[in-house]
C-alpha cells in the first residue's frame, strides 16, 4: 500500500524507494518500504548520458545509499525484517523498461545482492481496475554484458526480455 500511494502521489513523475525484508532460502520476503528523497543531481550514468528525472536515479545516488543504509538501521533497532531485498519505481501505461531502470537494477544486483528485485507498479494500469505490481531482475547473461559495455541499443530494442529480465513471482 505505501507503495501505491507513494506511486499515486508522484504521478505523473517517477516515484522510487528501497523494499526491505528477508531473503529466506528460494524465497525473497519484502515486508516494508520506504521512498528515496528526490536527489538534486543525478549521478552518472553507465553510457554517460543525462537522466533526464532525478527520481528515477535515487536509487544509486550516493546520497540516498547512506540515507537508505541509515533507514535500515533503524528499523533493525525496533526489530523490523530489515535486509535490502529491491527497490521499486513506478510507471505509466507499462513505459518503464529504460536504460535507467536497467542501471539501477545492475547496481543493486552487483553492489547489494544478486537477488535483489525490482518491483514495478504501474499507476495508469491500476487506475483501470486491476493491480499492475510486477517484479523484474536482471538476468547473470545479461549483468555479464552490461559489466562488460557489450550492451547495445540493438540488443536492448530487440533482447527478449524474458531473458534479460526474469519475472519472479512474490506471494
Amino acid at each position: 500500500m505505501k507503495i501505491i500511494k507513494h506511486s499515486n502521489q508522484s504521478f505523473p513523475t517517477v516515484a522510487t524507494g528501497s523494499l526491505v525484508g528477508m531473503d529466506v532460502g528460494s524465497t525473497l520476503e519484502v515486508t516494508n518500504c520506504f521512498p528515496f528523497p528526490v536527489v538534486e543531481m543525478p549521478p552518472e550514468s553507465h553510457f554517460d548520458t543525462a537522466v533526464p528525472n532525478a527520481a528515477a536515479a535515487a536509487p544509486r545516488a550516493k546520497a540516498n545509499t547512506v540515507y537508505q543504509a541509515e533507514m535500515i538501521r533503524m528499523l533493525r533497532e525496533v526489530n523490523i525484517d530489515a535486509q535490502n531485498v529491491g527497490w521499486y519505481t513506478s510507471a505509466n501505461m507499462g513505459n518503464f523498461v529504460n536504460l535507467t531502470v536497467v542501471e539501477n537494477q545492475y547496481f543493486y544486483q552487483k553492489e547489494m545482492n544478486e537477488r535483489t528485485v525490482t518491483l514495478v507498479h504501474d499507476v495508469s494500469r491500476s487506475a483501470q481496475g486491476s493491480l499492475s505490481l510486477r517484479a523484474f531482475r536482471l538476468s547473470p547473461a545479461f549483468m555479464a554484458a552490461f559489466k562488460e559495455n557489450k550492451f547495445t541499443s540493438e540488443q536492448y530494442v530487440y533482447a527478449d526480455f524474458a531473458t534479460s529480465f526474469r519475472l519472479s513471482m512474490l506471494t
